[in-house]
């Protein structure tokens, strides 16, 4: 068992984080904790080090994205011998039984390919889980709906049948990456991060993946974790706005469940607002919505031989798990 931290300028989050990683229960299997820096200038990989020697540390000698990092770690623990691996973000608390929780839930239920716990609201001077964070207010108004119900177009929810389902699981579009449980084993089946991505989307991405290749991916409404949500990123930033629209069209191009004709629609929905600056965290000038959406545009051109490949690959995994 492995859990995997990524960090860049992340030090006032990470004391707490990793305290609670390594004071966990472990009772029954071994536990490595990673740190995967991304090339901090703060002071992070220092101080875990002097405070922290049972975390073993990655230095990345330039910033990958959160994907990137993430894939350092995980193809680190996976070449240990890891059974299961926990991504967990810098900016949260994680409670002393639930990685133990969690490894009891996949031992139990073996068709569960990546599941992951509610989310809470961050209180650094409480160990209570008190209230929910945005993120899981807007997954359960959601429920098992598709990842882009939200956008008003009609779309078959991605979970699956009700008939041989673990009680007291939903199945979300997606496990936040800031708190995501996966099997081994099914990331040697289908693959790990999406590095295309860099950041944003690659978590839902590999949702996906998961279910298309036939394993079942769940929140479960009993355990959860304490997380403040964003950590050191500007959200209206430039970077946020650029890589969230160009990961958005991407996930859809590379989605083989939709018809072209439905996907041209909501493609083209988008690429309305995004010109008038009615971007996916917030709206904009229209100036600078069109000009951060042709950087987009032009993103995606250069990648259309990677978007073809990952379809290929796609219906690879979607129909392998027809044959099934």
């Amino acid at each position: 068992m492995a859990t995997i931290t990524v960090g860049t300028n992340e030090i006032k989050w990470l004391r707490r984080c990793f305290a609670s990683l390594v004071d966990n229960d472990t009772e029954g299997f071994d536990l490595d904790v990673h740190f995967v820096d991304n090339a901090s200038t703060d002071g992070s990989v220092d101080m875990v080090a002097r405070e922290f020697p049972q975390v073993k540390i990655t230095r990345n000698p330039a910033n990958l994205g959160f994907t990137g990092a993430n894939n350092v770690g995980i193809r680190t623990a996976l070449a240990d011998g890891a059974d299961y691996i926990f991504l967990v973000n810098p900016d949260t608390w994680t409670p002393p039984r639930l990685i133990h929780a969690m490894v009891e839930f996949a031992e139990r239920w073996p068709e569960y390919g990546i599941i992951g716990p509610l989310q809470y609201r961050y209180d650094a001077e409480s160990a209570e889980l008190a209230a929910f964070n945005p993120w899981t207010n807007i997954a359960l108004w959601l429920g098992e709906q598709h990842a882009f119900a939200g956008d008003r177009l009609d779309h078959p929810s991605p979970a699956s049948s009700f008939e041989g389902r673990a009680p007291r699981t939903l199945e979300h579009a997606y496990v936040q990456g800031s708190a995501l449980f996966a099997r081994a084993a099914m990331l040697r089946e289908i693959g790990i991060l999406d590095e295309v991505f860099h950041t944003y989307y690659e978590e839902v991405d590999l949702c996906r993946r998961a279910r298309w290749a036939g394993w079942r991916v769940a929140l479960l409404l009993d355990e959860g974790i304490q997380h403040h949500g964003g950590g050191g990123a500007t959200t209206r930033s430039a970077y946020t706005r650029v890589h969230m629209r160009r990961n958005r069209y991407y996930y859809l191009l590379t989605d083989v469940d939709w018809s072209p004709v439905k996907a041209a629609r909501l493609a083209t929905r988008w690429l309305v607002a995004d010109l008038l600056g009615k971007s996916v965290v917030g709206r904009i000038d229209p100036a600078t919505g069109a000009r951060e959406t042709a950087a987009a545009l032009m993103w995606l051109a250069g990648h259309a031989s990677t978007i073809v490949e990952r379809r290929r690959s796609h219906r690879v995994l979607r129909t392998g798990r027809g044959a099934a």
